[in-house]
């Protein structure tokens, strides 16, 4: 472990690093490598320090959760509104569920920009109102597919605090971690007291650069704000190894540790990937309980093996540590279970089978209405090609790897490790795809994600752009003519846009064309309001090399310069509405 440490954590260039590994009720290993603070020299230890878990703290909140469930003060099965009236969120697409929340299937977007605000920032005028201004919107119907949400945990914290009459980091202290022999908890939103979290590390200009993490809203502390020394990790591993693997039925087990392992959602493959408190996957082939967290500047994950009686816990104090993250998989697929790698038997899908599932896809983790969505990181999208020995591959998320068909719409890589499924809509067609049960899930993009479709749209949206610079310019140089022109036509010109806008978005829907099936009546509206754009931008470049300061300015060439105005508003309205700088970032 020494070996393996040290040198993934000079391939990440991490200052520190915490490691764990605990079977039954012995603690196998617990060791801290390296920096904890470059400011002091201090070396890290996993009995002093506090390591932010970040979203690890979601295993412990599923905790306090099922175990209100286990005591029949609340039903996985409630509706959330019957535990917070209060809250303020449009459930269009269907009421949300506590399982949704636990299972990652409630339909809700993912956003960052404003989400971490302080709740005084806000003027929020309680808690409910505070969450309800950051909640990200629902943007599919529940139980559609898995997409990882911060925003749900934040919900059943709530839901903790509604049901149990405490605040939630008091319930999880004193019901959940007490129990296991953890007595001196932190919380990311308390002021920090000396020492009590490590910082985090960034490497710059040759050296480590120690930075305090800062605090953030309480709200989201079920989501990601828990902080704990390694030793009191391994006290919450040792307690959550000391059950069997679960059941798969309906009711919860008199076990809760057993409970967090059961499936949420029972034969259904697409979310074979989430239990109720864990993402699971079978590694070496033994069933693995694992989650991992990322915030602060830190790196953790935690990683049970029952079969095996098994607890890995691995903390990096720098945001560089994945090949640390791996450490667990590789250990158990080099160390401790080497040679047991099972696949399933392979079927025949040729090139014509296979040329179905190719296309580009993108991750469910995502803003869809809100300015995060022009984010889009490479890792969170793969491209799928069918290749000529009847395989398909998978280039994205860091790597590229070969999947062999194992059923219909089912494949595996040839090491038995990775699963690769699809899943189709109500016409048959190829929607979306999910590696091992939903872990990872994505949705297919379609006609904006080709190149010859995505080539014509930036341009013609290049042809408005300068012809709004061109009527800007042109206003401006003409700017006391404009002016004079009766107050009539400037108020008929504003309630023709108005109205041209207002039909539009009712005709159309605001459709998403980045992941429309077909190009649609939304595609050619948009490309000929462009192209008529880019038609006008001739007159108006032709008015543009003939005025000059003296010449009076005739009644085509007002409408030139005015013309610019909508065009401009236009696009910015089908940039916004239909989502075209996703299109092209993806791309």
């Amino acid at each position: 472990m020494d070996g393996l440490v040290t040198t993934v954590l000079d391939q990440d260039a991490v200052a520190g690093a915490v490691v764990v590994i605990v079977s039954g009720d012995n603690v196998i290993l617990s060791k801290g490598y390296r920096l904890a603070d470059a400011r002091t020299g201090r070396l890290m230890t996993p009995d002093e320090d506090k390591v932010p878990l970040a979203s690890v703290t979601k295993v412990f909140t599923a905790l306090a959760i099922l175990q209100l469930a286990r005591v029949g003060r609340l039903a996985l099965n409630d509706p959330i509104a019957r535990h917070l009236p209060d809250l303020q969120l449009n459930q269009r697409f269907g009421d949300i569920r506590i399982l949704h929340l636990l299972s990652h299937t409630a339909g809700l977007e993912d956003r960052y920009r404003g989400y971490f605000a302080a709740h005084d920032k806000l003027a929020a005028t309680s808690e409910f109102d505070h969450i309800s201004k950051v909640l990200p919107k629902q943007v599919r119907s529940p139980e559609d597919v898995i997409a990882y949400s911060n925003a749900s945990f934040v919900l059943l914290g709530a839901i903790v605090r509604a049901v149990s009459g405490l605040p939630f980091e008091t319930y999880l202290a004193e019901a959940v971690l007490a129990p296991m022999g953890i007595d001196d908890p932190h919380f990311m939103h308390e002021p920090q007291k000396a020492g009590t979290v490590s910082p985090f590390h960034v490497w710059r200009d040759g050296r480590y650069h120690a930075i305090d993490p800062k605090p953030f809203a309480a709200i989201h502390t079920p989501s990601g704000g828990l902080a704990l020394t390694g030793r009191d990790v391994a006290r919450a591993m040792q307690f959550l190894l000391r059950s069997g693997s679960g059941s798969a039925g309906a009711v919860p087990s008199a076990n809760l540790a057993a409970d967090m392992k059961r499936t949420a959602w029972p034969g259904r493959r697409a979310f074979a990937g989430r239990s109720l408190g864990y993402w699971t996957e079978t590694w070496a082939g033994h069933r693995v309980y694992h989650h991992g967290g990322s915030h602060f500047g830190f790196q953790s994950g935690m990683t049970l093996v029952p079969a095996l009686d098994i607890g890995i816990f691995v903390a990096a104090n720098g945001p560089g540590g994945d090949a640390l993250m791996a450490l667990p998989r590789r250990l158990l697929r080099e160390i401790a279970a080497p040679h047991e790698r099972p696949s399933a038997a392979r079927t025949i899908c040729n090139v014509t089978c296979l040329h179905a599932y190719e296309g580009r896809y993108l991750t469910t983790r995502r803003n869809d209405t809100g300015l995060d969505r022009v984010v889009v990181p490479y890792q969170t999208a793969f491209t799928v090609t069918a290749t000529e020995n009847n395989t398909l591959l998978v280039t994205g998320l860091g790597h590229s790897r070969r999947f062999e068909a194992i059923g219909e719409d089912y494949f595996e890589t040839p090491e038995g490790d990775t699963r690769l499924g699809f899943r189709r809509n109500n016409l048959g067609h190829i929607a979306g795809a999910h590696l091992n049960g939903g872990f990872h899930s994505f949705d297919r993009l379609h006609f904006w994600h080709t190149e010859a479709s995505l080539d014509s749209a930036l341009w013609t949206a290049l042809a408005g752009a300068l012809l709004c610079l061109a009527g800007a310019y042109s206003g401006w140089r003409a700017r006391q003519r404009i002016s004079s022109l009766p107050l009539w036509h400037g108020l008929t010109w504003i309630a023709i846009i108005a109205v041209v806008m207002e039909v539009l978005d009712q005709a159309i829907h605001g459709d998403d064309l980045s992941v429309a099936a077909s190009p649609g009546a939304g595609l050619w509206t948009m490309t000929a309001l462009y192209g008529v754009g880019a038609i006008s931008l001739l007159p108006a470049l032709v008015w543009l090399s003939s005025i000059n300061g003296k010449r009076h300015i005739g009644k085509g060439e007002r409408f030139a310069v005015i013309a610019a105005l909508p065009f401009f508003v236009w696009s910015l309205f089908a940039a916004w509405k239909w989502n075209l700088p996703t299109a092209a970032l993806t791309w």
